[in-house]
């Protein structure tokens, strides 16, 4: 991992401290490519969420990689700094792979929460994410905020600390999903938008044919 900056280290102190976990080591299958490099608008398809996160009021970001892959994704973002990359040696295993590699990343560096956030959910706005960080900062003792559309829990989700072991027994493509009870807080999010998965080239080619106006709807 690169040097804690003097920001990081502040934070260890910091008992607010929430960290985005996004990620980005799918294998694409359905796709058939690496969707988060195809491109979209003036950008990438993985760039647009993540510039949302990096926004955002998160402390920091931590970008879950597939070990050996060139993220092209991540080039509009060499200058700053509120992000790191981790890769993940068995992200083929299943997505519990790559967010228990990121969970584990963030409780060392002491966050209080993380905002679990997915690559291939392009539509999801910085204020969305800042929604669940205040709600956090008003309510600290929260096992989770997630977010609820039609009545399904859907990224992004907070996990606050509590959370973080209970992520280490996921297996294969779990989420934290199965751990979601009445214990937490629901927020409803009515925006179909936000919860687009680009899963597939029918997705992509929607995406293309769309985005000013998903764009103008996003602002």
């Amino acid at each position: 991992m690169e040097e804690i900056n003097q920001k990081e280290n502040r934070a260890f102190m910091d008992s607010t401290r929430v960290i985005g976990v996004y990620l980005a080591a799918g294998v694409s299958r359905r796709m058939g490519q690496n969707k988060l490099n195809l491109p979209l608008g003036n950008t990438y398809l993985g760039s647009i969420a993540f510039k949302e996160a990096l926004e955002s009021k998160l402390d920091m970001t931590i970008a879950v990689l597939r070990k050996g892959v060139s993220p092209k994704w991540l080039s509009p973002f060499t200058e700053q700094k509120n992000y790191r990359i981790l890769e993940c040696e068995n992200a083929s295993l299943g997505q519990s792979h790559s967010l228990k590699k990121g969970i584990n990343a963030a409780e060392n560096l002491k966050a209080a929460a993380v905002i679990v956030l997915l690559g291939d959910q392009p539509l999801v706005p910085a204020k969305l994410i800042n929604l669940l960080i205040d709600e956090f900062a008003a309510s600290p003792s929260v096992p989770f905020i997630a977010c609820l559309h039609k009545g399904i829990p859907k990224p992004p989700v907070l996990l606050s600390r509590c959370f973080f072991r209970l992520v280490q027994k996921l297996e294969g493509d779990q989420g934290a999903r199965v751990f979601l009870n009445e214990s937490g807080r629901f927020i409803e999010i009515e925006d179909d938008d936000y919860f687009f998965d680009a899963d597939t080239q029918d997705d992509y080619q929607f995406l293309l044919k769309n985005w000013g106006t998903l764009m103008e709807r996003k602002g």
